[in-house]
C-alpha cells in the first residue's frame, strides 16, 4: 500500500503532454526562421523582377532581425541549439 507521501507525489505529477519549455520554443523558432531564410535565398536566386528582388531583400532583412532577437533571447536564457544557424554564411552568399 502506498504511503501518503507517494500518493501526494502522484497527484502533483502533471498528466498528458507537457507544453514545450521556453528553451525548446526558442530553438524551434530559430529553426523556423532559418528555414524561412533559406526559402528567401532560393526565391532571390530565381527571381528576375527588380521590385520582387527588393521585396525579397526586405523580407530577408526582417528575418535576420527576428533571428538576432531570438538568438539574444536564447543567450540570455542560456538556451543552446544543437546546430545553431549561421547568418554570416548566408550573408556572404547574398553579398557575392
Amino acid at each position: 500500500m502506498a504511503t501518503m507521501h507517494e500518493w501526494l507525489n502522484r497527484l502533483r505529477k502533471p498528466r498528458g503532454p507537457q507544453p514545450p519549455s521556453k528553451q525548446d520554443s526558442l530553438i524551434e523558432q530559430l529553426r523556423e526562421v532559418r528555414r524561412q531564410l533559406d526559402g528567401v535565398e532560393s526565391y532571390f536566386a530565381l527571381e528576375n523582377d527588380e521590385d520582387l528582388l527588393d521585396a525579397a531583400i526586405y523580407h530577408r532583412e526582417a528575418l535576420e532581425a527576428r533571428h538576432r532577437h531570438l538568438l539574444r533571447l536564447a543567450r540570455e536564457g542560456n538556451a543552446v541549439a544543437a546546430q545553431p544557424p549561421i547568418l554570416e554564411e548566408a550573408r556572404e552568399r547574398w553579398i557575392h
